[in-house]
């Protein structure tokens, strides 16, 4: 079913949202500066958003989902002097399932811009329809390596790659921690294209992978495997999983032992803001690597963080981040051509020349893969006031993407 959403929240992970607590955005909004631009009475801009709402993601695909709501209810619903339609559509990680639903927001909803997916996998079974299609296509979560080396013209990554996280992960561990790392993710995708991104540079920086587990998604009991490593324990274990795999992989990485003999490294969604509340004190002292902190110590992100605790009692994840910074995107990109993003061409010039300070930080486009360049922060996870959050320990700034997209 598709809910048609403008200025009215949704129900959410955290509770339901009401209002647009217009005094606290506004000076979240100045923030912000946006270039002013004449005020035009069109029909509303229909935003189709492609996402997993449920099973094992779908905490991350609602965040993202309600990180677009809340930038739109910050400015009051209205982008470039035109209302918002949110038009939801349910993936269920299914890449048949969602490539029928993006023929049904493109064909049938008419929608002018694409927002999402989570899974790599999701986004490889789409990519040829959109290239054909040729919709504005903005990327919310999706990492796959190979999505930005297809060079679509008319998509950009407004979040991360996997390698841009993965890789600068894999050089810092091995210049700043141990010199061997067992390797454990989720068999699909991109589990494997994250464990290639830091097996690589992990080990061109003098580091040794001494062993690589993949678990099918959704596994439930992590036993088995983790046992296969407390036999003989590596110095640390590098760690893929998202929404409640990763939950659980925690715990019980910390229940069965091996958190005492081998230190947690991890990818930003297996160590984020949107699963400690079920990780727990398991998460405590394991490090991450991200293109959000929570706790980064800018106005921008300051700004950020206190609208969102105010209305949801929580810390944002780099999920959440990653939905608002892309509707801030489509907003900029939307009033360098006032408003007109039915002409696909002009909005996706406009796209590309996007160079905003967003929560995350510095945030533009590389002009031939379309991927965003920005940040990765290496995070810690601290316990403050008795609440879990990720610090920063260490800033690579400006990374782009993989390199061989150059050529």
């Amino acid at each position: 079913m598709v809910e048609k959403r403008s200025q009215t929240p949704s129900a959410t992970r955290r509770g339901l949202v009401r209002g647009a607590g217009l005094v606290t955005a506004g000076s979240l909004v100045s923030a912000f500066p946006m270039p002013a631009i004449a005020q035009v009475t069109k029909s509303p801009i229909r935003i189709g958003c492609l996402n997993v709402y449920n099973k094992a993601g779908g905490i991350y695909g609602q965040a993202i989902f309600e990180g677009l709501q809340l930038y739109l209810d910050q400015v009051g619903g209205k982008i470039a002097g035109r209302s918002v339609e949110l038009l939801r559509e349910d993936d269920e990680f299914n890449p048949q399932v969602a490539l029928q639903k993006a023929r049904k927001l493109v064909e049938s909803e008419k929608i002018q811009i694409l927002a999402g997916p989570l899974g790599s996998h999701i986004a490889a079974a789409i990519a040829a329809y959109m290239k054909k299609a040729g919709t504005p296509w903005i990327v919310t979560g999706a990492g796959s390596t190979e999505l930005t080396k297809g060079r679509l013209p008319h998509m950009f990554r407004a979040t991360f790659s996997n390698w841009q996280v993965a890789s600068t992960m894999g050089a810092w561990a091995a210049a700043n921690l141990k010199r061997e790392a067992a390797v454990i993710a989720s068999d699909y995708l991109a589990g494997h294209d994250i464990a290639d991104a830091f097996r690589d540079s992990f080990v061109k920086g003098g580091g040794k992978v001494v062993k690589e587990i993949f678990t099918p998604p959704g596994t439930n009991d992590f036993s088995a495997y983790i046992s296969d490593l407390v036999t003989s324990p590596p110095p640390m274990t590098y760690v893929f999983y998202s929404g409640s795999d990763a939950i659980r992989f925690v715990k019980q990485y910390d229940q069965f032992g091996l958190k005492a003999k081998s230190d947690l490294i991890g990818f930003q969604s297996t160590l984020d803001a949107d699963t400690f509340s079920g990780q727990g004190d398991s998460a405590l002292g394991a490090i991450s690597s991200s293109i959000y902190c929570e706790t980064l110590d800018t106005p921008e992100n300051k700004a950020y963080v206190d609208l969102f605790r105010e209305k949801k009692k929580s810390y944002p994840g780099v999920f959440d981040e990653s939905g608002y910074t892309a509707m801030r995107i489509i907003d900029d990109a939307a009033k360098l051509i006032d408003g007109n993003v039915e002409d696909d061409a002009a909005f996706a010039a406009a796209l590309a020349k996007t160079n905003i300070k967003a929560p995350r930080g510095p945030v533009s486009f590389d002009q031939v893969t379309h991927q965003a360049i920005q940040n990765v922060y290496i995070r810690k996870v601290e316990k403050v006031d008795g609440v879990l959050r990720n610090e920063p320990i260490a800033t690579v700034a400006n990374v782009g993407d993989y390199p061989p997209n150059k050529a």
